[in-house]
C-alpha cells in the first residue's frame, strides 16, 4: 500500500518501486521505519519483517524502497523536514524507529533540521498517535562529546525531547556501521588507503542487519533498557580495516598517514561556510583520536562483507 500524508491511497501518476506490492494482510505489531532507504533503515525494515512486524516506511521517494519493498506492508510518502506532510503517519503504530541522519554534505539542508528538528517532528508525530515505543539512532559517545560537535548535539537534543515526552524510548547508539567502513573500501580499490593519526584508533563497527536484529528484539521485550551501546564482534585499528579491504580486493595497497590535526584544523576553516562538512570533519576527528568501541554484539564479519563488496 503507498500512501500520502493523510494516509490516503496514492494517485497512480506518484512512482512506484517495480517490485510486488507487499501482501495485504501481514501479522504482528505495525512498526513505523523512518530512514526505510537509507543504509541501516533498510536492513532495519528487513529485520522487522522477517521477525513479524508488519512495516510503515516513510520516503519521500518510493522508488528507493525496491529492494526491500517485499518487506515493505505500506509506503508513506512524506518529507521528514517538512512536519506538515508527516500528519498520520504514527497512526495506528505499535512503535517508531528513527535513523534519520544527514548522509550529504552540502550547505543544506543542516544537521540541526534533518538530525535533530525531523526527528523531533516524526517523534511529536508518535507520542500524538499514542504510539507505544520509539527507539532512535544517536551516535557513540554523543552524551559525554555533545557540546564539542554539532552533530552529536542534534542527536542528543533528541535524546532530550524523548526522555521528556510520554514515549518509551530506546536510544541506540553504534559504533559505526559496515556502510560507513565502505569509504576505506573503496580507497584500496582506487589504489590508496589514507588514514589520520598512523590509523591507530581503534573501532568495532556493526553490520546494519545486526542492529536492525535488535531492534526487533527490543521492541518483543517489555522493559527494555533506555540506551544500548552497540558495538560489532570484532575490533580493528582504522589501518587493519584497510588491510582487511585491500586483502578482499586481493591486492597491495599502500597505506599514507595523515597528521590528525588536519581534520581539526580544516573543521574550523570551514564552519563559516559549511556547518554540514564542518562537523562531519569535526565528527572524524574525534572519531580518529579516542576511537569508538562498545561491547560486542554477535554478528556478522566485516571480512565477509568487504568480500561481497569485492565481488560486485
Amino acid at each position: 500500500m503507498l500512501c500520502v500524508g493523510h494516509m490516503q491511497p496514492v494517485s497512480q501518476d506518484i512512482p512506484h518501486s517495480g517490485a510486488e506490492p507487499a501482501p495485504s494482510q501481514a501479522p504482528g505489531p505495525l512498526v513505523v521505519v523512518a530512514g526505510a532507504t537509507g543504509y541501516l533503515g533498510g536492513q532495519t525494515v528487513l529485520a522487522l519483517h522477517k521477525a513479524g512486524f508488519r512495516v510503515r516506511a516513510l520516503a519521500r521517494d518510493p522508488a528507493k524502497l525496491a529492494q526491500i519493498r517485499h518487506a515493505v506492508h505500506e509506503v508513506f510518502v512524506a518529507e521528514a523536514t517538512d512536519p506538515s506532510t508527516l500528519q498520520g503517519l504514527c497512526d495506528g503504530a505499535y512503535a517508531v524507529f528513527s535513523s534519520i541522519g544527514l548522509r550529504q554534505l552540502g550547505r543544506r539542508p543542516t544537521f540541526w533540521q534533518v538530525d535533530r528538528d525531523a526527528n523531533i517532528a516524526i517523534a511529536t508525530e508518535a507520542a500524538h498517535a499514542g504510539v507505544k515505543r520509539f527507539v532512535f539512532v544517536s551516535v557513540h559517545g554523543a552524551p559525554e562529546r555533545r557540546g564539542i560537535n554539532p552533530l552529536f548535539e542534534a542527536k542528543e537534543q533528541v535524546v532530550d525531547w524523548l526522555v521528556q515526552s510520554p514515549l518509551q524510548s530506546t536510544v541506540l547508539r553504534p559504533t559505526g556501521l559496515f556502510n560507513d567502513m565502505q569509504e576505506l573500501f573503496d580507497m584500496a580499490r582506487a589504489g590508496r588507503i589514507w588514514v589520520f593519526a598512523k590509523g591507530e584508533a581503534r573501532v568495532n563497527p556493526i553490520h546494519g542487519a545486526d542492529v536492525g536484529e535488535r531492534v526487533a528484539q527490543l521492541l518483543r521485550q517489555d522493559q527494555p533498557a533506555a540506551a544500548v551501546d552497540l558495538g560489532g564482534p570484532e575490533t580493528f585499528t582504522m589501518r587493519q580495516i584497510g588491510e582487511l579491504a585491500a586483502q578482499a580486493l586481493h591486492k597491495e595497497v599502500p597505506v599514507t598517514s595523515l597528521p590528525l590535526g588536519l581534520l581539526k584544523w580544516g573543521a574550523r576553516l570551514l564552519r563559516p561556510f559549511n556547518i554540514n562538512l564542518s562537523a562531519m570533519m569535526s565528527f572524524f576527528y574525534y572519531v580518529n583520536r579516542w576511537g569508538a568501541v562498545a561491547d560486542p554484539v554477535p554478528g556478522r564479519s566485516l571480512r565477509d562483507y568487504y568480500e561481497e563488496l569485492a565481488r560486485t
